[in-house]
């Protein structure tokens, strides 16, 4: 096997991961996903099949709008046992062939069924397939391997992030620790063990700490609640009321700002491997300049796209307090609209703290082999 070591060498643009190691991380990563999403599900969700659609008329909804409502015979399997049950549908218009979620109630003494949703798996499947497609012909190996970091980075979310979470841990510092992780191995899957991906990944942590700490003071000074969505409504029901939903609001938007944050770091540093590999004669000074000025174009870019982003998550609430003429200042202190501020403020904070730190980072490491190189010439 291979030597796992540091690479001097910073034109990785070939370099390879050793494949033992990760073909270890990619099977522990798959195993540990299946065993989180393979536990027992919910009795109470039922997956059926429409078998006919007997009847279809057009009602009056309560919202006063005209919907299709429909008596469907249903395929299901309770218990073991194959069913066929009659509902009555005005969720959304289904066909023959449609696999559908339904959830039982008793009702009069009477079993009854009601649709919870369509199944969409199939086309979430074909996307992700065209995804895994598209990178194998972008990227080929190097794409393969950034593969192997995402589903290592889901394994992560699902098997210690959400149960620690769940146990009651501080969701701030397993969100951090939670964070550590992914980065440690995501970068050392594409990049490699090399200056420029460790000038990324300490420029990345620091930034992160900065993201956390500038969080969570915004997220107890503004007195958020966690209740700004339904999820953390059905958690806060489901946990009896001693959820951390102000911490878990913390941690996520630590969590989301990894994605941003690597993104930058690494363009970065590998923009300063770039620069000094063409001109070997550049100062420490002069080599920090040039890579910052590229730093600030992606500065502008990234955070547009943090803005745009969080906003089009905000905006069918956007134009529902438009459309209500609602006053600004009640509007800026909604809770949903104010967080959704906040997020998009503090991952750009820690955007902008991320490129000037690994930018001098890679500088000092750049120089600092190139200083070394020289005397072992000499």
């Amino acid at each position: 096997m291979e030597a796992l070591h540091v690479h001097t060498n910073e034109n990785d643009s070939g370099w390879k991961p050793n494949k033992y190691i990760a073909a270890f991380i990619l099977a522990v990563s798959i195993l540990a996903v299946f065993l989180a999403i393979s536990k027992s599900p919910n009795k109470d969700i039922i997956k059926g099949e429409v078998k006919q659609i007997k009847a279809e008329r057009i009602v009056d909804s309560l919202a006063g709008m005209k919907v299709k409502e429909q008596d469907l015979s249903v395929n299901v399997t309770i218990d073991g046992e194959k069913k066929e049950i009659a509902i009555t549908n005005d969720f959304t218009p289904v066909m023959a062939g449609d696999k559908i979620f339904l959830q039982s109630s008793l009702f009069a003494g009477e079993e009854a069924f009601e649709i919870k949703d369509i199944s969409r798996e199939k086309g979430v499947f074909v996307l992700t397939a065209l995804f895994i497609i598209l990178v194998f012909a972008t990227s080929g190996w190097r794409g393969f391997y950034s593969l192997i970091g995402l589903v290592f980075s889901l394994s992560v979310i699902l098997v210690f992030i959400v149960p620690l979470i769940l146990k009651g841990l501080n969701p701030i510092f397993v969100g951090i620790a939670g964070s550590f992780l992914i980065l440690l191995v995501t970068l050392y899957l594409s990049h490699g063990l090399t200056k420029k991906s460790i000038s990324a990944f300490i420029g990345i942590i620091l930034s992160l700490l900065f993201t956390g700490i500038l969080a969570n003071l915004a997220v107890q000074v503004m007195r958020f609640t966690g209740f700004s969505n339904e999820g953390a409504l059905y958690l806060n029901m489901e946990t009896g009321s001693s959820f951390n939903l102000v911490g878990l609001l913390t941690a996520g938007i630590i969590i989301a700002a990894i994605g941003i944050l690597d993104d930058v770091a690494v363009t970065q540093s590998s923009t300063v491997f770039s620069l000094a590999s063409a001109n070997s004669s550049l100062k420490r000074m002069p080599l920090y300049k040039k890579a910052m000025s590229v730093g600030k174009d992606h500065i502008s870019a990234v955070i547009n796209t943090l803005v745009l982003a969080y906003t089009g998550a905000a905006l069918p609430l956007v134009l529902l307090l438009t459309l209500r003429n609602t006053p600004i200042d009640y509007f800026l202190s909604f809770e949903m609209v104010s967080e959704e501020i906040v997020r998009t403020l503090v991952a750009s904070s820690g955007l902008l703290l991320a490129v000037p730190i690994t930018t001098a980072i890679a500088v000092f490491l750049c120089k600092y082999e190139q200083k070394k190189s020289k005397l072992l010439v000499n």
